[in-house]
């Protein structure tokens, strides 16, 4: 009996290596740990080899060491093999030259933590994000992360390029002289503002030159609604339509639906219902718009900013890097969000009307803030694409880094963090009953607001400006109101000012 016992042991013994291969126990570490030693001791081969070796031993002697080894054990854990954080470079290609002047990547002075977040995914060329803004000039560091966008601005004046709407989404400047009916007594040249703000979500990484993007594998839909002077609120709502994949009159199909729309603009005025029902439709799509809350200093909550003041949005205030709310920026309880948005590299052109050479150029604005969050928003998709937009926006607020200083001012619950937030979004379910905290309550035919909040939680280079010269006057009364509200929507102008 004892033969058939040794016999049993020596042929369990020499085929376990085999069993171990099989399931790739060779190629692992182990650590285990004895309650009666200090240190622990590091294998090469699974500790569960030795344990059963004992088991064995055990049944064929009455010697109790083996035993006693194998009690002594405190625990047995993987030596899992660990890296530096992921940054562009260390995943293929080599490091973006003005990766360093990146301070809002970071995880210290305040950045949005996407270093650590890069760990987990980098973006999915399937999550594609809306730019509606000046449209994109040409440049090495965006030009492979481009989808096929539009021109949606219907003003020919405007539009500078000849025409009115058309298929071609380039920025051919938007400078301002004197004779244009926005001059204001000094020119200004191009902002090539729409490149600068696709950079900082999809700028393409690791390619040694330029800038890092925070969705650097997402892709980059180009939206032109900005042009000389502004754009028109009509035009911004039929891009935002469009990008969602919605049918707009005399366009194309897009082919390239946008989960994530930036709107890094804005101006004096109430949300129009044209632009409210885009929004509606596009988050019905599932799109998140994500919108730069405005750089005049206001409070929100007593003051009409669109398309900050729109339901179904995330309204993101700009933060610096001392972790306090910039000065320039809008502040109140609207504000759902902070993120950095001083002193931020990105795209541009040394063109100071027309297109020159492709450049980089530091701007701050809440302009700048707004493509953060947009990016991380895609870096949360390319994780887990199945949730609603409100999900979205509240996984983003309980995520955030609250060590921000507001002082009396409202901020939001806190700067941005992309590696929270992806880890969180990871684990959701997608739930439709997740309620927007945040809504702007109108009376009808009122341009009053108010805020309501619902729950305790607590750029703008390009800050647009709403004209109020076609707007209705009071003495027209209610009646003339309610006939002309179709023309005001399709009338509020939109100005752009660095």
């Amino acid at each position: 009996m004892n033969r058939l016992k040794v016999f049993s042991a020596l042929l369990l013994l020499g085929i376990w290596p085999v069993l171990s291969q099989a399931n790739s126990f060779s190629s692992k570490k182990f650590i285990v740990k004895y309650k009666s030693k200090k240190h622990a001791l590091r294998m090469n081969q699974d500790p569960r080899k030795f344990m059963y070796q004992n088991s064995i031993a055990k049944t064929m002697s009455s010697d109790t060491e083996s035993s006693l080894v194998q009690d002594d054990i405190e625990y047995v854990e993987e030596d899992i093999i660990v890296r530096h954080s992921a940054i562009p470079g260390d995943l293929g290609g080599t490091r973006d030259y003005y990766y360093y002047n990146q301070w809002a990547l970071g995880s210290s002075s305040y950045g949005i933590n996407a270093v650590d977040a890069w760990d987990i995914t980098t973006g999915r060329s399937d999550i594609v994000v809306a730019v509606i803004d000046t449209g994109i000039v040409a440049h090495q560091d965006i030009n492979d992360q481009l989808v096929q966008g539009h021109d949606f601005i219907s003003d020919p004046a405007f539009a500078v390029d000849g025409d009115g709407r058309d298929n071609d989404p380039t920025d051919v400047g938007d400078w301002v002289q004197s004779g244009d009916s926005c001059y204001q007594g000094s020119f200004e040249r191009s902002s090539w503002h729409g490149s600068h703000v696709a950079g900082i979500i999809a700028a393409k990484t690791a390619n040694r030159i330029g800038i890092a993007g925070t969705a650097w594998h997402s892709k980059i839909l180009p939206i032109r609604v900005l042009g000389k002077c502004g754009g028109y609120t009509s035009d911004i709502a039929d891009a935002i339509r469009w990008a969602a994949g919605g049918e707009v009159s005399g366009v194309p199909s897009n082919q390239n639906p946008a989960k994530v729309i930036n709107l890094s603009l804005g101006g004096q005025g109430s949300c129009g219902q044209y632009l409210q029902s885009a929004i509606d439709y596009a988050r019905s799509r599932g799109s998140v718009i994500v919108v730069a809350a405005g750089n005049e200093s206001l409070d929100l909550d007593s003051s009409d900013v669109a398309p900050a003041n729109c339901n179904g949005v995330i309204r993101v205030a700009s933060s610096n890097r001392s972790g306090s709310l910039s000065s320039f920026s809008n502040y109140g309880q609207r504000i759902d969000i902070s993120a950095p948005g001083e002193g931020i590299y990105s795209l541009s052109n040394t063109g100071s009307t027309t297109s020159e050479s492709e450049s980089y150029v530091s701007y701050s604005g809440t302009s700048m803030a707004a493509p953060y969050v947009s990016g991380v928003v895609a870096l949360m998709m390319s994780e887990n694409d199945t949730l609603y937009p409100n999900q979205y926006k509240s996984i983003i607020k309980e995520s955030a880094n609250t060590d921000i200083t507001c002082g009396s001012k409202g901020c939001g619950s806190g700067i941005i963090d992309a590696y929270q937030a992806i880890l969180m979004a990871q684990n959701e379910v997608a739930d439709s009953s997740v309620e927007d905290e945040t809504n702007v309550q109108r009376e009808p035919l009122s341009g009053e607001s108010k805020i309501m909040q619902t729950s305790s939680s607590s750029g703008f280079c390009g800050s647009v400006a709403f004209s109020k010269d076609d707007d209705p006057k009071g003495a027209l009364g209610l009646l003339l109101l309610v006939g002309l509200i179709a023309t005001v929507i399709g009338r509020l102008r939109v100005k752009r000012s660095l």
